[in-house]
């Protein structure tokens, strides 16, 4: 073990208090004692320390000391650019921000979208979330990766509808337009996943796909034919199992053909 200097010592002890106050003096303190190795008298390493003198784990730590370093970014920003928005109070409010791996310019940049969303008050980190995913859409547009005729699963974006396959049917700068069973809807890119299917295993879907919609556009239907042509929405394949493709039939034959009594 090493020996620290009284001044050393001395610092050390300061920096433990501030660890234990405000969210931004703490990462400060706890980088500050990492850089310097104020704990290699007692311990062999920095986490070891901070699980025996804070309690804390190696991921709190990490955020702790990302968010002072992000908050000293924005107060930056926000002083060079003569701006009196308001600062964030809260480690998890700038977590968003330093998860998206933004510069020193972009953090303050999001920061600032995110207090206008707010309506200039400090933003909650749900607020911040959508500040940064807006401005990454904006300074770097998405590709869109998807072609017409492709068959996706919905992985959200519309309540009810999630992991739903669907044709895309239109295909727009960073949207696709879809069709379902049922209906037509417009969505981000990030709401859609390719299900990497084979040309003759798209054909099966969309032949699906239209045996499906042909039923729904009979009319109301009731409940045990709606049970069935949403859980055949759900496939995870393109061909029906004995039974699946039994129990469609039936259906088609009752409301379509008229052919069951």
């Amino acid at each position: 073990m090493y020996v620290l200097s009284s001044q050393e010592l001395n610092l050390r002890d300061k920096l433990e208090q501030q660890v234990r106050t405000g969210f931004v003096l703490r990462g400060q303190a706890l980088r500050t004692i990492k850089r310097l190795k104020l704990y290699r008298d007692l311990y062999d390493d920095f986490e070891s320390y901070c699980d025996e003198v804070f309690g804390f784990t190696m991921l709190y730590i990490e955020r702790c000391m990302l968010a002072a370093e992000t908050y000293y970014q924005i107060e930056s920003y926000l002083k060079t650019n003569g701006l009196e928005d308001p600062l964030p109070t809260k480690q998890r409010q700038l977590r968003p921000i330093f998860q998206a791996d933004l510069t020193p310019i972009e953090a303050g940049e999001v920061w600032v979208m995110a207090v206008k969303l707010a309506w200039g008050k400090v933003p909650p980190a749900s607020v911040v979330k959508e500040a940064v995913k807006a401005y990454l859409n904006q300074k770097y547009p998405p590709i869109n990766p998807f072609v017409e005729g492709q068959v996706c699963r919905i992985t959200g974006g519309i309540k009810g509808k999630t992991n739903c396959w669907c044709v895309v049917s239109e295909v727009l700068e960073a949207e696709c337009v879809v069709d379902t069973w049922d209906n037509q809807y417009t969505l981000s890119v990030d709401h859609l996943s390719s299900l990497r299917l084979a040309p003759a295993e798209e054909s099966q879907m969309l032949d699906l796909g239209a045996r499906m919609t042909a039923l729904a556009e009979v009319g109301e239907l009731d409940e045990a034919a709606m049970w069935l042509l949403q859980g055949l929405s759900r496939l995870n394949r393109c061909q029906l199992n004995s039974l699946e493709e039994k129990l469609l039939q039936i259906l088609e034959q009752f409301y379509i053909f008229h052919d069951v009594e």
